[in-house]
């Protein structure tokens, strides 16, 4: 299942330090499993700011339905594709990528509703 609720307090490891924007939340499945084991409870960034090009992210899109849960939040590797359009660089296509070593994970593509991707947080580490 997916929830999006406050439901209780962690301690933060030493090397971090506590702001209103830092969040956490457990990923299950295999989709990530090369940097994020299948259950671990990680702390994220909220409304990360600058490029997210390579790095973690959870979003949600309405048209994503993840394939170990269903649901319309996902965690993947962002990697956008840009084109010059009026002297400006936007996105043409934005890939989710998935980090890992079973079967049967591919890349979500996102062409013409990307704008409807929000991303919700940037991965910080596994707690």
């Amino acid at each position: 299942m997916q929830i999006a609720e406050a439901e209780s307090w962690a301690e933060l490891p030493d090397f971090m330090r506590s702001s209103p924007d830092l969040f956490i939340s457990r990923v299950v499945g295999e989709s990530m499993n090369r940097r994020i084991p299948n259950g671990s409870w990680c702390l994220f960034r909220a409304n990360p700011g600058g490029t997210r090009q390579g790095k973690i992210v959870v979003v949600q899109h309405r048209s994503i339905e993840d394939p170990d849960h269903g649901g319309s939040y996902t965690v993947k590797q962002y990697h956008s594709e840009k084109i010059e359009e009026y002297g400006e660089l936007v996105n043409q296509r934005i890939l989710l990528r998935p980090l890992t070593n079973a079967f049967g994970y591919r890349d979500i593509v996102l062409e013409d509703e990307q704008e409807d991707l929000v991303v919700i947080g940037e991965f910080l580490t596994v707690l």
